[in-house]
């Protein structure tokens, strides 16, 4: 039954065909419609347990293959079960959450292009949900039969590697769906935030960074705001972020006006120009 865990106490040297006719014995699943995995990688190779590093305590997972018939009915297209209208229900209100919802708008503009500029087109827009639901559809039969003739032959290297393969490229969409989920901010680019600004009543544009763990100024800024000789050297050391930046000094006290707010701000001196 599905979920449920058998524990089995057999010899390492048991060989792989050996052991699926244990299980056959446990589960009454056929060793030709078995499918193990370990760790999260499939067992085709037909040696013996300790050689392909399965030990005591270890655990084992097992589905049954699905016949051709199964096959073939799993990979009909979801639609024919679903009346076509709760189909186009289901997009309108995928489009009204996304036009209500500007993070949303903004996501798709940047993936998805020709879907954001079909956003106020409800035609256009199902239109164009419809080919896509179509085309991972069909991608997704695709892979579900090339995994079925794969498995008719799984003692082969090629074969072997394929399936490996096709699991691996099922995690990755499933880690980015799941990412989608919990942070989907991730998908989007950042814009970076300059603002107008006076340093020591001299005009500049400062580049915001709110990660940033200090502020620090160029060394021909300094210069130009008249701060130089106000550099404490014995202050030096380096910057690390997404590279370095070797630190020049501290001025302890930088006068800064942002539009009516004048503010005292220290800040970290950089060697060279930039």
């Amino acid at each position: 039954h599905s979920g449920d865990i058998i524990s089995v106490d057999v010899p390492e040297s048991l060989t792989l065909e050996d052991f699926k006719a244990y299980l056959q014995a446990e589960t009454g699943i056929e060793p030709a419609d078995q499918f193990l995995k370990f760790n999260g990688s499939p067992l085709v190779a037909n040696k013996s347990l300790e050689e392909l590093q399965i030990h005591d305590n270890d655990l084992l997972q097992l589905s049954k293959k699905a016949s051709q018939q199964q096959q073939q009915q799993q990979v009909q297209p979801q639609s024919q079960f679903n009346p076509e209208g709760q189909v186009h229900e289901r997009i309108e209100m995928i489009r009204q959450q996304i036009l209500s919802d500007p993070m949303a708008t903004n996501q798709v503009r940047l993936t998805q292009p020709s879907l954001y500029d079909a956003l106020n087109d409800p035609t256009r827009f199902r239109n164009l949900m419809m080919e896509q639901v179509t085309q991972e559809q069909s991608q997704s039969r695709a892979n579900q039969e090339e995994m079925f003739r794969l498995q008719q032959d799984p003692d082969n290297p090629e074969n072997q590697a394929r399936i490996l393969e096709l699991i691996r490229q099922e995690a990755i969409e499933e880690n980015m769906k799941l990412a989608w989920d919990i942070s989907p901010e991730s998908f989007t680019s950042v814009n970076m935030l300059y603002i107008k600004l006076k340093i020591n009543g001299v005009d500049q544009v400062a580049m915001v960074d709110s990660g940033a763990a200090m502020t620090t100024i160029s060394p021909s800024i300094a210069e130009e705001c008249g701060l130089t000789r106000l550099i404490d050297t014995r202050f030096q050391g380096q910057a690390v972020g997404v590279g370095t930046q070797n630190i020049g000094g501290k001025i302890h006290s930088a006068p800064i006006e942002i539009d009516d707010t004048k503010i005292e701000l220290p800040c970290k001196r950089g060697f060279g120009h930039w």
